[in-house]
């Protein structure tokens, strides 16, 4: 049985981009201002730029799939094919049989089986869809890649650019 909860390793899984975008974002000023011998202030916009267009928005997915999946536990059994969330206190118990599709979201790279090119393309999530009409969101945050053993037309990929999770 695999357990896996929002843990240090799964942040860092997901943040280390965004961790060196910000390095990057600090050091580069410094750098240009060093070699060029200018005023470092005029290369900290540049940074601040950078900042905004690349590590910002890798930094509010984050955000978003942590208040998602904050506290949740997602166990998985092979032997039975059995899976059980814990949310909110309360644990639900089902089968892959009782699944009726799950909708996998996730940027067109990571689809594709590409490199990231920015931070925030690590990050994917997935809906759930049981059979009795109960949905979970499972983040990246909590399962680093959730492939689940079920027939190709159960699977559906949605890709796009930001992917922010909303909780059932």
């Amino acid at each position: 049985m695999e357990i896996f909860k929002v843990n240090f390793k799964n942040h860092i899984i997901n943040g280390w981009p965004t961790i060196l975008a910000i390095i990057i974002c600090l050091v580069f000023p410094y750098g240009l201002s060093t070699f060029t011998h200018e005023n470092v202030k005029s290369f900290y916009w540049i940074g601040a730029c950078i900042f905004i267009i690349v590590a910002l928005p890798a930094i509010i997915v984050h955000l978003n799939y942590y208040m998602v999946n904050k506290g949740d536990v997602f166990e998985f059994c092979f032997e039975k094919n059995e899976i059980v969330i814990k949310q909110n206190g309360t644990s639900t118990r089902f089968t892959l049989n009782d699944i009726d599709f799950v909708k996998r979201s996730m940027s067109f790279n990571q689809a594709a089986k590409r490199s990231a090119i920015v931070p925030w393309e690590g990050y994917n999530h997935s809906y759930i869809q049981l059979k009795n009409g109960q949905k979970f969101t499972i983040t990246s945050l909590l399962v680093p890649d959730l492939n689940l053993p079920l027939k190709a037309n159960k699977i559906i990929v949605k890709q796009n650019f930001y992917r922010l999770a909303k909780k059932y």
